[in-house]
């Protein structure tokens, strides 16, 4: 089988090489200062929250980065000389586990927060979504159907290119007619992403009870519950057009380009060891590849 490599959804996991360090050893900080930008959380609150982050970052390090870890190093099997059949179905299959378990985290930081909010704090999380939402829309939906493809085809490359570095013109005709095939499923996400902030938003105003806030978030940011037909279809046909686009440019990859991908696979899997527990396991692909195929999305 072609060479695989792991290229764009990699950068959806984990922060570019060079800065992986530096947002895990702030990760606190980081999600403090998130949480008074979208909340703006009191002192009593960020007080009484802290335990929460704690003890979830604890729990990242123990378990969860052992699968981030074990995904990166398998990803660098994947495109080395000597790789083994690790598909590119199995790599984007373990990629959204990974994501999935991360967003299981995220339910878990934001319902004590979201639980405890007063009435300003609801107006602020919705001016703060309602102007997020705004931008999402200007950066993903450009109302010209030509400058949106631009805009899109730029966003695929560069995302390509910070891993691998300059396509050649074969990779870039790879690339063109992989969009040509894959659906641009942006304005349904943005759809489907209003959607469920309204509902949120309007649990918060009625003062819904932890549970109810876990069981939506849970459906929301882990399940992906609520989406319509046309967006399930839209999705699952842009996944297998991505897993064959994965192995086209896999084949085509030069050595240059896969050294220059090895070697930050490696700064990455450095990166991670570092704050890995010496106990910790590693997680293999079959792991995340089959729990991912029993998942509904």
């Amino acid at each position: 089988m072609s060479r695989i490599v792991v290229v764009v959804f990699l950068s959806v996991l984990v922060s570019a090489c060079s800065r992986t360090q530096l947002a895990y050893r702030n990760a606190d900080w980081l999600l403090e200062y998130y949480a008074g930008q979208t909340i703006d959380i009191s002192s009593a609150q960020r007080e009484q929250w802290q335990p929460v982050l704690v003890a979830t970052l604890q729990h990242h390090r123990d378990s969860e980065l052992a699968y981030l870890a074990a995904y990166v190093e398998i990803a660098s099997q994947a495109v080395s000389e000597d790789h083994g059949a690790v598909d590119a179905a199995c790599l984007v299959d373990g990629a959204l586990l990974v994501s999935r378990r991360h967003a299981r985290l995220a339910v878990d930081l934001a319902v004590p927060l979201l639980v405890d909010l007063d009435q300003s704090q609801v107006e602020h999380l919705s001016d703060y979504t309602a102007k997020r939402q705004d931008k999402l829309v200007a950066r993903y939906f450009d109302p010209d159907p030509k400058l949106r493809k631009k805009a899109r085809r730029m966003r695929f490359n560069e995302r390509i290119e910070k891993w691998i570095g300059r396509m050649n013109p074969g990779q870039q005709l790879i690339v063109d007619e992989a969009l040509g095939r894959i659906p641009d499923i942006s304005p349904m996400w943005l759809t489907y992403r209003q959607q469920q902030t309204t509902g949120l938003l309007g649990m918060l105003e009625a003062d819904v009870d932890a549970e109810v806030l876990r069981q939506y978030l849970n459906g929301w940011w882990v399940e992906w519950d609520g989406r319509s037909a046309d967006y399930i279809r839209s999705w699952r046909i842009a996944k297998l057009e991505f897993v064959i686009f994965l192995d086209k440019l896999g084949a085509s990859l030069t050595p240059k380009q896969r050294k220059i991908l090895g070697e930050r696979l490696a700064a990455l899997r450095d990166d991670f060891d570092e704050f890995l527990r010496p106990e910790s396991i590693p997680v293999p692909l079959s792991t995340l590849a089959s729990a991912c195929e029993t998942s509904a999305v």
